[in-house]
């Protein structure tokens, strides 16, 4: 849709008709609108780009962060699940070395009677040797 002739002439003559200031006026008008259309609203745009573009990566960086504190999670679980199961074999080792222990205290005893009751024995048979061969020579 194409403004007419009459259209033009109507802004002709209102522009002839116009204070001079009015004409001033509306040229800064329009030339504050061509700067910011041509220059300040493309770099306002940029500027939106720009922290579009930084929301993005912030948002990419903390979803990264997320699933490495994730990772991070779960190697702590399965090193504490190592950690308790290191810790009950230590423990069902120290029980058996404690039960070792025990059985080696049995053993020291034992070994202590038999020990004694091979000296008892030997002094007994030497006793007896002595017994028997000074009768036999008395």
């Amino acid at each position: 849709m194409q403004p007419t002739d009459r259209f033009w002439e109507g802004v002709g003559t209102g522009i002839g008709e116009s204070p001079w200031w009015a004409l001033l006026g509306a040229l800064l008008i329009i030339g504050v609108l061509f700067v910011v259309a041509k220059y300040i609203y493309p770099d306002h745009k940029e500027i939106k780009m720009r922290e579009l573009d930084i929301r993005e990566r912030e948002a990419d960086s903390q979803q990264a962060l997320a699933e490495n504190l994730h990772g991070v999670m779960e190697s702590n679980n399965y090193i504490a699940r190592e950690f308790a199961a290191q810790n009950a074999a230590i423990g069902e080792s120290k029980a058996r070395s404690r039960e070792m222990g025990g059985d080696l205290h049995r053993l020291r005893d034992d070994a202590t009677h038999v020990r004694e009751t091979t000296d008892r024995t030997a002094e007994q048979v030497d006793e007896i040797h002595r017994h028997i061969f000074r009768e036999g020579t008395d």
